[in-house]
């Protein structure tokens, strides 16, 4: 029996330990569980905290998106205006040039027409006329001159370009 009882005393001892031990730890659990309540909750308000940061730096960087896509669509508005701008501008001195060529054309063709009346009025207007003296005076000198030759006022090889 005194195996026994060390078993008993035994069972009592560790008994009273344990059952210390484990109000001991229940009590730290409890201190824990209140310990890990803030903790949790830090934690919980700090992956909130992160939560939102992370939905304004979406919103941040969505608008920032946004923004840049109505100015490049602001910026290709602008260039199509001033190519649209620049095509009417070019078609204005296209349309202007074909008005001067066409002004400078008609201008010459009536130049041409003018040149053509007053060229016809002055043909219109010529008179055939002879003036007798002068044909006389022609008619001797030629005379003149084939009696020279004739009565040999010049050797006979210059006439053949001897």
């Amino acid at each position: 029996d005194d195996d026994d009882d060390e078993d008993d005393d035994d069972d009592n001892s560790g008994g009273d330990i344990a059952t210390w031990n484990i109000s001991k730890l229940e009590a730290e659990s409890e201190n824990k569980d209140g310990d890990d309540d803030d903790a949790w909750g830090d934690a919980k308000k700090r992956a909130e905290a992160a939560k939102a940061r992370e939905e304004d730096k979406k919103k941040r960087e969505e608008k920032l998106l946004a923004e840049a896509e109505q100015a490049k669509n602001l910026r290709l508005a602008e260039a199509v205006a001033h190519g649209e701008e620049i095509k009417a501008q070019r078609q204005a001195e296209e349309e202007e040039e074909a008005r001067i060529r066409a002004e400078k054309e008609r201008e010459a063709e009536e130049e041409r027409r003018k040149a053509r009346e007053n060229a016809r009025i002055q043909v219109q207007s010529v008179e055939q006329t002879v003036d007798f003296d002068d044909q006389r005076d022609l008619m001797k000198q030629l005379e003149q001159n084939y009696m020279d030759t004739e009565m040999g006022g010049a050797s006979p090889s210059s006439d053949f370009g001897f």
